[in-house]
């Protein structure tokens, strides 16, 4: 957007939006974490809390927000990331000069314990394996570490981003960069590629510390020889940053790599930067001329990538990253930046709290629910004792013999009910055994494997459409045939806990309908990126050295996490589904254990009797203030 200069500065990201959010994710870390201790020690029984605030505190520890800067060479990606996150060392950091820049992904995220500030650097002649850049990431001795200890050592370790190797056509193309009549060549006819693969960069930042990562992908030719990150990293970004010069607009470079590795998935969350308009400042020209100027261009590119005009920012990364260096507030708000870091803050912020309150609440309500069903419960098992011990009061002692008799009674009605709840949870573990090995990875992607094999070995790599597809198709079937499965297993444990309520007195609620639509919608996504991935033009590419192989690979491992998190999803609405019931079964049995204990043990004197109507009211009394303490740790994580 068109920086207004005369307008207070925009709180960036480093003021405002990513550590609000860091702050926010800790206070609510903090409070769900007073909760859990406080469950642990309350003798709540923990399968109506356990599985679902773990996973709670777990998924707001992991959240991690991607940015993935994507562009063609000599955009200014490294500029950017230099002025919005390393301008603090008062000095260029990333490489970022004309003919030295980025030459290979560049992942950056914040030091931990078992990662100290480094950068690593993987060779480019690990493109000659067919595996994985998942599978590189868990073999250490494969990287070339750089110690990052201090600015200088971190400047010197960046600038090897840079490097190339000079190999001759036929083994640049068997690491797979295509060459055309205008590839720059050596007199001996070599070309240069770079040196590294891929880059992790590990550095203390606070904004890295609040889970924020970054994704630096260098250009057309990089990106087309890596699938992972057209099909696995960049989807798997929150915020795709896209670079075009202002000098140069959208170029047909610029729209085939929008077109072929944004796509439509990331056009969605996509926000476009329009880089270099310092090139279009001319002091011949008024101000309002140079506005106007950068006005249509930024309604061009929104045209042309058809995205809405309020996501196209025109900025300088180069006379921002040197405002910030000088200290320099006017030049930085004319650079434009101000305006994309408080967009960059709004998705770190506001977007993020949204998607994570959209779950919190829900499970945090569940479970307090859960929680004072059963104390309610508690409650009138032990009223019930103490109307007991009350009917005794001031007469014949020798009726406890009588409500002894009750108590064996109903002892032998409940081992009735725990037979029946032992036979339903028979039938429901053989259901739900059914329904996750419907979901099975391994049987389900064993066709993909063969025909990876097959193409490994093959010397015309054809047919990896039809293998998607007819993979993706039948993990579609089956998931429709889970849901099926799912709704039969709920009705039959919603007719079984109805008859059980009435039978026995107990309060299971029917369980909540399950859908695995998320399932669904990612894995048709999915499905549309790697068969529109997949195209004619591409053909030549997955004949030369393991690409296809790491097509395929890339595929194996995305649909085995899909299929991996869908069995996790339905083996957890099961054990919430029977986590009252198991519940209320240790309730009841503890209740009547306790009743004929007091029996048992009251004496021949009024005395005792009183005694132990006093402690029955003691714990009435504990299991009130319990429900009540229970309901204002909830809150206070709710509040």
């Amino acid at each position: 957007m068109t920086p207004d200069t005369s307008a207070p500065l925009p709180a960036g990201p480093h003021a405002s939006g990513w550590i609000d959010f860091g702050r926010w994710r800790a206070q609510r870390l903090s409070h769900l974490t007073t909760l859990l201790n406080w469950l642990r020690d309350s003798g709540i029984d923990d399968a109506l809390w356990r599985d679902a605030l773990l996973e709670l505190d777990q998924r707001l520890r992991r959240d991690i927000v991607q940015l993935a800067f994507v562009a063609e060479f000599s955009r200014g990606k490294s500029e950017l990331i230099n002025a919005i996150f390393f301008a603090a060392h008062g000095r260029r950091m990333l490489p970022a000069a004309a003919g030295r820049t980025t030459m290979c992904p560049l992942e950056i995220t914040a030091s931990t314990r078992q990662h100290a500030p480094a950068l690593r650097l993987l060779p480019i002649d690990t493109r000659l394996d067919a595996a994985t850049l998942a599978q590189w990431k868990t073999r250490a001795d494969a990287w070339t570490e750089l110690p990052c200890a201090d600015a200088m050592a971190m400047q010197t370790a960046l600038a090897q981003l840079a490097d190339t190797v000079r190999v001759d056509p036929e083994q640049a193309r068997r690491l797979g960069f295509a060459l055309h009549h205008d590839t720059p060549r050596a007199p001996d006819g070599r070309v240069d590629v770079p040196r590294w693969r891929h880059a992790l960069l590990d550095v203390e930042h606070e904004l890295l510390a609040q889970g924020l990562s970054v994704l630096d992908t260098p250009g057309l030719n990089a990106l087309g020889a890596e699938p992972e990150l057209t099909l696995s990293l960049i989807p798997g970004a929150q915020a795709v940053l896209f670079l075009l010069g202002a000098d140069t607009g959208v170029t047909r470079s610029d729209l085939e790599l929008w077109n072929e590795h944004v796509g439509e998935a990331g056009r969605a969350r996509a926000l476009i930067v329009l880089n270099k308009i310092d090139t279009l400042w001319d002091e011949l020209r008024s101000a309002d001329e140079v506005t106007a100027q950068i006005e249509r261009q930024r309604e061009s590119v929104a045209a042309i990538l058809q995205v809405p005009l309020e996501r196209v920012f025109a900025l300088s990364a180069h006379k921002a990253l040197l405002a910030r260096i000088r200290g320099d507030d006017a030049l930085l708000r004319r650079s434009g930046l101000p305006q994309l870091e408080a967009a960059l803050a709004r998705i770190a912020d506001a977007e993020r709290r949204e998607l994570i309150d959209g779950g919190w609440r829900a499970t945090l309500l569940d479970a307090l629910l859960r929680v004072e069903r059963q104390l309610q419960q508690h409650i009138e098992q032990a009223g019930a004792q103490l109307d007991e011990l009350a009917a005794l009061h001031g007469r014949n002692i020798g009726l406890a013999q009588g409500l002894r008799r009750r108590v064996n009674a109903e002892r032998v009605e409940f081992d009735g009910a725990v037979t029946r709840a032992q036979a339903l949870y028979a039938i429901n573990a053989r259901q739900l055994a059914q329904a996750v090995a419907e979901l099975d990875a391994v049987r389900l992607l064993e066709p993909l494997r063969q025909a990876r094999e097959r193409l490994r070995l093959a010397l015309l790599k054809t047919g990896l459409r039809d293998a998607l597809a007819a993979t993706c198709g039948a993990i579609l079937r089956s998931i429709a045939t889970v849901e099926r499965e799912l709704d039969e297993n709920r009705d039959m444990l919603s007719a079984a806990f109805e008859g059980l309520n009435t039978e026995f007195a107990f309060g299971v609620p029917t369980p909540k309908p399950l859908r695995l639509e998320g399932t669904r919608l990612e894995l048709t996504e999915l499905q549309r990126s790697f068969l529109a991935y997949l195209t004619p033009a591409r053909w030549l590419q997955l004949q030369r050295g393991h690409h296809a192989e790491r097509l395929l690979d890339t595929a194996l491992e995305r649909l085995r996490t899909v299929l991996e998190r869908a069995q996790r999803d339905l083996q957890a609405w099961n054990r919430s589904a029977l986590a009252s019931l198991e519940s209320q079964l240790r309730e009841r049995r503890r209740g009547l254990a306790r009743r004929a204990q007091n029996l048992e043990q009251l004496g021949g004197t009024d005395a005792e009797l009183r005694s132990r109507i006093a402690a029955q009211q003691q714990a009435i009394a504990a299991a009130n203030q319990l429900r009540e303490r229970a309901r204002r740790y909830f809150e206070g994580v709710l509040h």
